[in-house]
């Protein structure tokens, strides 16, 4: 048996991709047999501690298992840019510090290729392994029940076209190309799953705001939406569209997949690594809008990347993320 605890600060709160990593993570290693495992903990006699975040806690805690530590990179320095206030400024402090808190760890968990990589260029001692995310798709599928449920939550008619986005409502995330996409197909409902956080500290606050009240008819904000409730949210849908700029390997998209939802994304250099050929992409607001539309009227260009999504979604699948989470435990414990 290995005994892990797996720690997650409350600061990164529970509207993102690293909030949801720690669920899935803790929720799997809860079924395998070969795990004792503690969540939050200070116990002390553990074999791993392995944690999703970075912060005061995660440093303290370092010092005393910096032999047992393994750490799960969500984050770059470049993630900050367009997330929060000033973060231009403040960017090579951040460098500096995502330096110091992973080299704390004896093995760092990259989420992508990608992030690997630019953890390397701001030198990074500890050992890096790339372990891309996993979808549970016995939970995230196409259900026809639950699309019926969740349209009637949010009143949208079942016989809409539905285009949804999940994440922070903030720069980065491509809010302003996607309310644009949307202006220019009145016809096609769109939707933005997600909310405001950090609330004054996000990024262009005002103009968000401003753009948020002035959205087209056929927008639709859902606000901060429970992690329960994702399964449903993607299963309402139609398409999934996210046009983040900096983005390393987020946990929607393979969530999306699951449910077989074509995914259109913005043209990113991070993407190529971990989705390969299976997605959409555009660099505009224009070229969006000509795919979105692509997918709205044409059956069988919807059909064929629908299959894309089905593929990539089989090449993230859950168990096998957990085998190979389990042979990093059992390697740095020295149980293999």
């Amino acid at each position: 048996m290995i005994k892990v605890n797996v720690i997650a600060e409350k600061f990164i709160g529970k509207a993102n991709g690293v909030y949801t990593a720690f669920l899935e993570t803790v929720d799997a290693l809860k079924k395998q047999p070969d795990i004792t495992l503690s969540v939050n903990s200070n116990w002390d006699d553990c074999d791993i501690v392995h944690a999703h975040s970075i912060g005061l806690d995660y440093i303290l805690k370092s010092f005393k298992y910096r032999h047992k530590l393994i750490v799960s990179a969500h984050v770059v320095p470049d993630s900050f840019i367009g997330s929060l206030i000033l973060s231009e400024w403040w960017k090579p402090v951040a460098r500096w510090y995502l330096k110091l808190a992973f080299s704390r760890a004896k093995l760092v968990i990259a989420v992508s290729p990608v992030v690997k990589e630019e953890l390397q260029k701001i030198h990074v001692h500890s050992d890096i392994r790339v372990l891309c995310n996993s979808v549970d798709r016995k939970k995230f599928m196409a259900n026809p029940e639950l699309r019926k449920h969740f349209r009637e939550k949010y009143g949208i008619r079942q016989d809409e076209f539905v285009v949804t986005c999940v994440g922070q409502v903030q720069p980065r995330k491509g809010i302003y190309d996607f309310l644009e996409t949307a202006r220019n197909v009145p016809k096609v409902r769109f939707i933005w799953v997600g909310g405001r956080p950090f609330g004054r500290l996000t990024a262009d606050f005002d103009t968000l705001t401003k753009a948020v009240e002035n959205a087209p008819s056929n927008v639709l904000f859902t606000g901060i939406a429970e992690f329960s409730d994702m399964p449903g949210c993607y299963a309402m849908s139609d398409v999934f569209f996210m046009p983040p700029y900096p983005e390393n390997f987020a946990f929607a998209t393979i969530e999306a997949s699951a449910v077989k939802l074509p995914l259109l994304l913005r043209d990113n250099i991070e993407y190529p690594g971990s989705l390969f050929t299976h997605y959409l992409k555009g660099k505009t607001a224009s070229d969006f809008t000509n795919i979105v539309e692509k997918l709205y009227t044409d059956p069988e260009f919807y059909a064929l990347w629908q299959k894309e999504s089905d593929t990539l979604a089989s090449k993230y699948e859950l168990n096998a993320h957990i085998k190979q989470l389990v042979a990093f435990y059992k390697e740095v414990s020295g149980k293999a």
